[in-house]
């Protein structure tokens, strides 16, 4: 059996390696990939069914407020915060879902602070909606609110 060999370049230097070896770290290198994409993906996944996230639509330069959503069961954490610059403005979270209510959640104390955390029954399979806006005051009317957030419970 003769073996063969071919020319690579490493390190500046021209080496030579054997077609074998050249298979091996092929195979190897494409299992590495493999398991790496597979870890991922279903990385990718368990966050995206961990947790939601929505903001009004000011930039992050600007005041802004954005809630988060557990997610993560039938009593899942609800909380708004309020970020960014001061600007006199309280963030407004919402959350609703199908058959169900309306939980609304203020931030009001001012830049840099959130709502105390409200666990939410929200049956598993159950749609979902979130939005968050900003407010004067806690009678005033929303406004700068953000794109609706949805999605089904427990995914």
């Amino acid at each position: 059996m003769s073996v063969t060999t071919i020319p690579v370049v490493i390190d500046g230097g021209v080496r030579m390696i054997r077609k074998k070896s050249r298979w091996f770290g092929g195979a190897l290198l494409v299992m590495v990939l493999t398991v790496t994409g597979l870890v991922a993906s279903a990385t990718a996944s368990q966050a995206a069914a961990a947790g939601w996230y929505a903001e009004s639509s000011d930039d992050h330069s600007a005041g802004y407020g954005f809630a988060t959503w557990s997610n993560t069961g039938q009593y899942s954490s609800f909380q708004v915060c309020d970020a960014g610059a001061g600007d006199a403005r309280r963030a407004v979270g919402y959350i609703w879902w199908q058959d169900g209510g309306t939980i609304e959640r203020h931030a009001a104390g001012g830049s840099g602070t959130c709502s105390t955390p409200l666990n939410v029954y929200v049956p598993a399979g159950k749609w979902v909606s979130m939005e968050v806006c900003e407010r004067k005051g806690a009678n005033g009317i929303d406004e700068r609110c953000g794109a609706l957030v949805h999605g089904i419970a427990g995914s």
